[in-house]
């Protein structure tokens, strides 16, 4: 069945339209939060189209300056959490560029050909083979993928409570 003409037909009534809408909001939300664990899906696109959504289906909705400022702010931190952590735990370990883009190629193929632990068991392999092979010293090539690793970990919960705050907003927004 076609989007528009499920939309028609939910429009006839207003609480089914209400209940349609909330259900698609709650699924994009849901596949945000997979997204922030899975590297290979684009983070903030999931969240953007659930409030767009609402707002364009939903007649006289109206978020506020407040909100859509938040919102673009965290979204731009979100961007760059995950990048900027990683890269400083790196450089501030010893690392390099070639580090850093090892650890992105980790993750990516990571979570591709191995799931979920993809995204932290390739990256931690990556770095400290490219550590290793660069500085022929186990011990700091160790430290180092562990260092990615928590710093992964680290702007993955961050990210994960922002996206939540931003979540939590949005129903307070519509509420």
């Amino acid at each position: 069945m076609d989007i528009k003409k499920l939309i028609i037909l939910f429009s006839k009534d207003v609480k089914s339209l209400d209940i349609f809408l909330i259900i698609m909001v709650v699924i994009l939300f849901v596949i945000e939060i997979a997204a922030i664990f899975l590297p290979v899906l684009p983070d903030s696109i999931f969240f953007w189209s659930a409030i767009i959504l609402y707002k364009i289906i939903k007649n006289g909705i109206n978020y506020s300056p407040y909100f859509w400022t938040g919102a673009i702010l965290i979204t731009v931190l979100i961007f760059f959490a995950d990048y900027l952590a990683n890269a400083y735990f790196i450089k501030k370990r010893g690392g390099n560029n070639k580090t850093i883009f090892a650890a992105v190629i980790g993750m990516i193929f990571g979570t591709i050909f191995l799931g979920p632990l993809g995204f932290i068991i390739a990256p931690f392999i990556l770095i400290f083979v490219t550590e290793y092979w660069q500085s022929r010293n186990k011990k700091d090539s160790f430290r180092l993928a562990v260092g990615s690793i928590l710093a992964f970990l680290t702007s993955t919960a961050v990210r994960l409570a922002m996206q939540i705050f931003l979540m939590v907003w949005f129903f307070i927004e519509i509420y």
